[in-house]
């Protein structure tokens, strides 16, 4: 009897020390600290909606076919100057608005104003049936210089990721200076006048995004403004200088912009 009891003692302390162990031990693990995994980091996507500004350099050239002729002797004199491809430095600023969609399409408008060297400087002999007439010094003079370049223009362009491809056109606008002159003769009298012109525009480039703000591009444009008639009345009655440009331009640019 004294065994039995002793064995039902045990058995129950053992269980009763079981149980108080299970106790302590889920406590302990409702009391430890639980973390939870943070979200994972999605790297933002660029997005090339958004308004924009900035500037530009370069350099442009002439592509202006020139004629020059008198209307008293239509026949006797004609001067052809051709295309004087003379270059100068283009620099200015601009400011756009782009649209992202589809998701890899682009539609954006721009203007832009740009300063310009592009100076075509022409001097021919004054020639009779192809010959040069006179002493030295009779002289065509046709000068063409071209004081700033303005565009309006849509884009259309193609996105992957940071880079855009597109194409753009619109309108253009320009102010150029023209000189005239007939030296040599006793007739001549130099003009010099200004003229607004417009016509259109056309072009692409390359553009990347360097960081969410900056963007840098490479461009090409092609400008038409028309043909312009310069009238240049010389000191002889009847006696006119008629001088005939045909005003078109080629610009290669840089440029950084500001997206806000």
């Amino acid at each position: 009897m004294r065994k039995l009891l002793k064995t039902t003692a045990f058995a129950a302390l053992t269980i009763s020390s079981a149980s108080l162990a299970y106790t302590v031990s889920a406590s302990a693990a409702d009391m430890a600290p639980r973390y939870k995994a943070p979200p994972p980091i999605v790297a933002p996507v660029w997005s090339w909606t958004g308004f924009y500004a900035g500037v530009h350099v370069g350099g442009g050239w002439s592509d202006s076919d020139i004629t020059q002729r008198n209307d008293l002797f239509p026949g006797f004199d004609t001067a052809s100057f051709g295309n004087g491809n003379q270059a100068g430095v283009v620099g200015g600023g601009q400011i756009g608005y782009n649209w992202q969609f589809a998701p890899n399409w682009l539609l954006g408008i721009e203007g832009d104003f740009s300063g310009t060297g592009i100076r075509n400087n022409n001097t021919r002999p004054i020639t009779a049936g192809g010959v040069p007439i006179g002493p030295f010094g009779f002289n065509h003079v046709a000068d063409q210089n071209v004081n700033w370049l303005a565009t309006i223009r849509g884009r259309l362009g193609w996105v992957w990721d940071r880079w855009l491809i597109y194409g753009t056109g619109g309108g253009a606008f320009a102010d150029v200076d023209y000189r005239t002159d007939y030296t040599g003769f006793a007739v001549n009298n130099p003009l010099t006048t200004s003229r607004t012109l417009s016509g259109w525009v056309a072009g692409g480039g390359v553009e990347y995004a360097v960081s969410s703000n900056w963007m840098v591009r490479a461009e090409y444009l092609y400008y038409d403004l028309g043909n312009e008639t310069v009238l240049n009345p010389t000191s002889a009655p009847g006696f006119n200088l008629v001088t005939t440009y045909d005003n078109r331009f080629h610009v290669v640019r840089a440029a950084v912009n500001y997206k806000f």
